[in-house]
């Protein structure tokens, strides 16, 4: 046990160094660079204008929402004055099962706001933060976890949700981007000025790998990942050996794979090893599923837990499972049905069925 413990207490700064260059490397794609290009024209062009533009982002959880926001507040930095905190791109979260006055209380904080906001009126509370987002100089809000404003909720009450989202940006005169799960988009069936604001919608998709493009598309991800990694020998992640297992074990899934990476790439920087492979992916794997919890559950007729290790086995053993649409809002629910349709994916396919796979496998 203190073995254990002490291999995490005695990690030099070499090795601190490594492992957040892995943790915290961002790679982008042409996707993901026209998302963060349409965020910044939204802020701009909606400068001195009277009508500020907004957009929406959606994108099942895990599919790198958040990480994108961290990425434009990392390009467009806040800064601090003398008398005050300038706050040039403000950045929020929709607290769990909210509604708008939870949620401009929860602005207000992450804005700096100290006062108390007991017994102000949600018409109050919007007004208190319009008028402290333009005190502290902000020019756009990024809003994540949308849906949580949304879901569980009747379509009726979508219309109030609607109404106060519409006061916040006419009060303000600001760009805001929302982001959230795919269903979110159904707020804008709810207003058609509402939807007016909201013209730019954005799609951030899973990877997918049964067609030509989409796995090109997977493995120059992976090949610029690789190419990043702290090791003097770089394991080829975009190669047949190593992306068809990552993906067999992610189902596109950015977070998951994300994930499995920072744990085997920590343990080969704890082993001080010079190269990222296999046994480390072994090693990831099995740290990942003593810490699985419900937000790994992507697939929900599959558990998670049910699939083998697939770093440990052939290759051409190997099954995967590619989403097929997204989570949607049921229009046409029953009283007491869940509102909500989560995301479909494939069934299992064998890699060995998928061609050209199946012939580089032969020569393997």
């Amino acid at each position: 046990m203190n073995e254990l413990y002490d291999r995490y207490d005695n990690i030099t700064a070499e090795q601190d160094e490594k492992r957040l260059k892995v943790k915290n490397c961002y790679i982008s794609s042409p996707n993901l660079a026209r998302i963060l290009a349409d965020i910044h024209r939204c802020r701009n062009m909606s400068k001195g204008s009277e009508y500020p533009e907004c957009m929406l982002v959606l994108g099942e959880p895990g599919s790198g929402k958040t990480t994108l926001i961290r990425e434009y507040l990392r390009l467009n930095p806040n800064r601090e004055e003398s008398e005050r905190s300038i706050i040039n791109v403000f950045s929020s979260e929709f607290p769990d099962k909210t509604v708008p006055r939870e949620a401009a209380i929860c602005f207000l904080q992450d804005l700096g706001h100290e006062l108390s906001s007991r017994g102000l009126t949600e018409p109050e509370l919007t007004r208190l933060l319009t008028n402290l987002m333009t005190h502290c100089g902000v020019q756009i809000s990024l809003l994540d976890e949308f849906q949580h404003l949304i879901e569980t909720k009747s379509y009726e009450v979508l219309e109030d949700v609607a109404k106060w989202i519409k006061i916040l940006i006419n009060r303000s005169n600001l760009p805001v981007v929302l982001f959230g799960m795919p269903y979110s988009n159904i707020i804008l069936n709810c207003d058609d000025a509402l939807a007016g604001r909201f013209m730019i919608q954005r799609k951030i998709e899973p990877f997918r790998i049964i067609n030509k493009e989409q796995r090109q598309e997977f493995r120059a991800f992976l090949k610029v990942f690789n190419d990043s990694l702290p090791f003097s020998k770089k394991p080829g992640l975009h190669k047949l050996e190593f992306y068809s297992r990552l993906f067999a074990f992610s189902k596109g899934n950015m977070r998951r794979l994300r994930v499995l990476i920072n744990y085997a790439a920590e343990e080969a920087i704890l082993n001080q090893d010079d190269e990222l492979n296999m046994e480390h992916f072994k090693a990831g794997y099995h740290y990942y599923m003593q810490n699985i919890t419900e937000k790994d559950q992507i697939d929900s007729t599959e558990k998670i837990e049910s699939q083998p290790n697939p770093f440990d086995v052939p290759v051409e053993e190997l099954e995967f499972k590619q989403m097929e649409s997204a989570s949607y809002w049921k229009m046409d629910a029953r009283k007491g049905e869940p509102r909500i349709a989560q995301a479909k994916y494939t069934r299992a396919v064998p890699l060995r069925s998928i061609e050209p796979l199946r012939s580089l496998l032969k020569r393997r």
